[in-house]
């Protein structure tokens, strides 16, 4: 497994550094499975190349990108298959092979006066997705989830064999599918964004799109919509820097987030994304799953020394995040209120300026964690990469 990560960090060096204008390198997404080296390194990796070699707006950026990716990812799941109940102690746990793949339009509006940008960009994208759902690679070992040790369980366990719910409509039958997906985003862009310094304002509005026309082909199926309001404010407070290095650098970032997500099946890789649990640090993804939410995040970032490698630097971050989710828990008639608070610090390691590998430590103020079990206060997780 040590292999795999350096090979997909040199192939993100090179792959770079072989991109002459008008190509360039665009990275998608990285995770990993926890059960894999506790999850301290990527099994799962989406990236491409974007051209720039066509312009349709004097002086403003046309960007073509395409992108693909795979790997072997857990997924844990805290719904009963066939109840509207929180199965709080014992969760599905399962694997699933991924194949993605991406394309992308980026049109460009208007000069930003960050150097090289554009003030506006609209993207109009398709992302396409086979998965299919596996037995654990830990199935027959003994797991604590909830504060309880649980035997993994095979997946015919926990929901059946040929289940044929609407809880989990992508395991259904063979529990594979074929994922389709329209999308738009507008983006504005006032941000310097570097390792080392953050100062500007960032926002993007995105609706996303994934019919039950394109998402019906193999026997797990998709019918969802989402939108999603995302502005990011930051501002360097303090830095020293040379000519040559930057030794250390303070900054202040704050993250307010919106979304809401409907359709009468919306799988678990939609769902995971969208989750309260997943926005608010320190809890879990696949948790607080309704349809509305509101979060905001706010950072005091430190980074340095460059210690004479630019890609690389240490930082520690202290955060302090709250979020609040309404409406119908996903594929329930069960209406929830939901309101989490959590403050911690993270220790990382960046890489390429979206690669954050470390560890994170957070004092729960409103809200459980479900792998920690009720009243647990402190807890702990590995970090991979940082959404804003």
């Amino acid at each position: 497994m040590k292999k795999l990560l350096t090979i997909l960090l040199l192939a993100v060096v090179i792959t770079s550094a072989a991109f002459a204008s008008p190509w360039h390198f665009v990275f998608g997404d990285l995770s990993q499975h926890s059960e894999v080296l506790w999850g301290f390194i990527p099994s799962y990796l989406l990236a491409g190349a974007g051209y720039e070699g066509i312009t349709l707006r004097e002086g403003d950026t046309t960007d073509l990108q395409f992108l693909v990716g795979g790997g072997y990812i857990q997924r844990k799941l805290w719904q009963d298959p066939d109840a509207e109940t929180i199965r709080y102690t014992d969760p599905i746990i399962y694997d699933v092979a991924v194949v993605d793949w991406s394309f992308r339009f980026n049109q460009g509006f208007l000069d930003s006066p960050v150097e090289d940008g554009d003030l506006l960009t609209f993207t109009v994208g398709y992302n396409g997705k086979f998965e299919q759902a596996l037995d654990s690679m830990v199935t027959g070992k003994d797991r604590k989830n909830g504060g309880v040790s649980n035997e993994v369980k095979t997946l015919d366990s926990y929901i059946g064999s040929g289940y044929t719910g609407t809880i989990y409509p992508e395991l259904n039958g063979n529990r594979q599918i074929l994922g389709n997906e329209l999308y738009v985003n507008l983006k504005y862009d006032l941000m310097v964004d570097t390792i080392y310094e953050n100062t500007g304002i960032l926002a993007n509005l995105k609706f996303q799109y994934g019919p039950k026309i394109l998402n019906n082909w193999l026997e797990g199926y998709a019918d969802y919509y989402s939108l999603t309001a995302n502005v990011v404010g930051a501002y360097t407070l303090y830095s020293i820097q040379t000519e040559k290095e930057n030794w250390l650098s303070i900054v202040a970032i704050d993250r307010f987030n919106f979304n809401y997500t409907g359709g009468s099946a919306i799988p678990q890789y939609i769902q995971g994304g969208v989750s309260l649990g997943r926005k608010v640090r320190g809890f879990n993804s696949n948790t607080y799953n309704t349809a509305f939410t509101v979060v905001n995040n706010f950072d005091i970032r430190f980074a340095g020394p460059e210690m004479g490698i630019k890609t690389i630097a240490p930082r520690i971050n202290v955060f302090f995040d709250m979020g609040y989710g309404w409406g119908r828990m996903f594929h329930t008639s069960d209406e929830q209120s939901n309101f989490l608070c959590s403050t911690g610090v993270e220790g990382t390691v960046t890489f390429f300026d979206f690669i954050d590998l470390g560890y994170e430590v957070a004092y729960l103020i409103s809200g459980d964690k479900y792998t920690a079990g009720v009243g647990e206060k402190i807890v702990t997780t590995v970090t991979f990469f940082l959404d804003f």
